[in-house]
């Protein structure tokens, strides 16, 4: 899949768009189709690198915590929300 990435730290400069692994639900985990990505300071701060000391950041990195849009895949164990549901929250993965 297509997405924004980083792979080093720096200024916006060192966004670029590239293939990526589409990502599988763990135990307990959906997987989202992305709709709408919320970019915040923390975004900044993690590309940037000011959080390196107490956030590891691997890369490549996709930005952007907050998302919004549809689930397309459950994980084992996941019973509360169901394929097609419409969801927002955080990602621990990146959404954009």
């Amino acid at each position: 899949m297509r997405a924004i990435v980083f792979d080093r730290f720096g200024g916006p400069d060192v966004l670029h768009e590239a293939n990526v692994e589409v990502p599988q639900p763990g135990p307990g985990q959906v997987r989202i189709r992305v709709k709408a990505v919320g970019l915040n300071a923390l975004d900044g701060k993690i590309r940037s690198g000011a959080m390196a000391a107490v956030r590891a950041t691997a890369f490549p990195a996709v930005p952007g915590a907050e998302l919004a849009g549809v689930v397309d895949a459950l994980g084992e164990g996941v019973s509360e929300v169901g394929v097609g549901d419409e969801v927002l929250g955080w990602s621990d993965t990146g959404s954009g």
